[in-house]
Parts: C-alpha cells; structure tokens; sequence
C-alpha cells in the first residue's frame, strides 16, 4: 500500500476568512485532520477554525499536547503523536496536522515534521504556510510593523522580561513583537514605556472576542491572556 502523504498546515490567526485557498484545499482533500488541544483548555481554536470551513468532510482527530517546563517531557509527548500520525500515513491515508498561525514558526509543527522524518526519511511531506498573528494586529489597528530600514523582530513571550533583554531587541529602530505574553505583559510594558516605545496589545486576534489598544492605561487594565502579543515600537 503506498504510503499517505503528511501536510502540515497553517490557519493563521483565528478569523476562517484568514485560511488561505491552498490551505482549504488540502483539508477538503485529505483523508485525516488532526487538531491540537490542551490539558489547560476544553477548546481546541484550530478545531473550531476548521468546523467553521465548507467542504471538509475527513476524519478529525485530536491530539493532546502538554505545555510542561520540562523540554524533554514535551518532546516525548509530539513522538508519541508523530508515531500514531505515521501509523495512519502508512494505512495510505493523506494526513494534515493543522495548527493557528503559521507551522514553521513557534510552533508545535516544527519538531513534529523532524521527528517523523527520523521515523520516514521518504516521508512525503508539504508545509502550507498561515498568516501570522501580529500581521494579524498591525492590520486590525492600522499601525505598520516596520517601513524603510527598520528591523523587526520576533521574541517569545517567556523569555526574562529585564533590561538586557529589551536592549538586546530593541536596537537599532523598528518594531519587536512580544509573542504570548499571557505571565509577563505588564511588565514588558513598563519596561517599554520607560524607553519612550509606541505599543499596541492585541488579545485573541482574529477571535470573536478580539481585543487590540494601543492605550497603556486600558491594556495595564486588561486581564492577561493566552493568546495575546505585544508591538514595541521605537520613536523614529
């Protein structure tokens, strides 16, 4: 029996119409749809997104991912999923793990793509990329990322929130993107003010209750979220 192929798939931020074309079609086309979902969470986003697409009519599966401290305990978790994911490919079935955002960057995809390439070195594989979420805000509240010679970076929310930190991305001028800043926004907006830096906070970008402001008073006095992200822009 030839083997199935495996897609990886991005659904961008969260709003349906951000699923682009190429994406909806491997879904409409593939025999199996696995989602994520967590322990800390009875709703799965890139579950709903999906439920929400006409034409899809594959079997949805979903698989449990642990966000434990622990890398290796993490680790241990996607081989397993990689493992039954390659079981199904092997019954000749076209597989597509999809994921919100984008699957090649912060994401879960990543290492489940290199584990089941250890498993399958022929594996038959193709990544269908999705909108990122702070293109996602920057659209919503009509303020560029970066224009000219600015530099933009992207920083995952968990890293110390200090002051080498916040130098070390801050320069020269552009724009930095705090990603899932759900234990540390407060901080980093202090940390951003002080140094004079534009912000704008988004929550739940794309989601019904989306939430973006660019007001460091109704931020500060918002609770923090999961899925959320802090623009830091310095002052040209």
């Amino acid at each position: 029996m030839k083997q199935g192929k495996f897609y990886g798939v991005g659904l961008g931020p969260g709003d349906p119409g951000l699923v682009t074309l190429k994406a909806a079609e491997v879904l409409r086309n593939v025999t199996i749809i696995y989602t994520v979902a967590s322990r800390q969470s009875s709703r799965s986003i890139s579950a709903e997104i999906i439920d929400s697409l006409p034409g899809i009519s594959a079997r949805k599966v979903g698989l449990e991912f642990t966000m434990a401290r622990d890398f290796g305990e993490r680790l241990t978790r996607i081989e397993e999923h990689a493992k039954r994911i390659l079981n199904d490919l092997n019954a000749g079935n076209d597989c597509a793990f999809t994921t919100i955002g984008d699957p090649m960057t912060y994401s879960t995809c990543g290492y489940l793509l290199r584990i089941l390439r250890r498993l399958e070195p022929e594996l038959a594989f193709e990544i269908i990329p999705g909108v990122n979420s702070w293109s996602a805000l920057a659209a919503a509240s009509a303020e560029p990322l970066v224009e000219d010679n600015e530099i933009l970076r992207i920083v995952p929310g968990y890293l110390a929130p200090d002051s080498a930190v916040l130098e070390s991305v801050m320069k020269p001028e552009g724009t930095v993107v705090f990603l899932k800043t759900y234990r540390e926004r407060d901080r980093y907006a202090d940390l951003l003010r002080e140094r004079g830096c534009r912000m704008v906070y988004g929550a739940n970008i794309g989601l019904a209750n989306e939430f973006f402001s660019k007001d460091p008073e109704e931020i500060s006095s918002r609770p923090e979220e999961y899925l959320s992200m802090l623009l830091g822009k310095t002052k040209s």
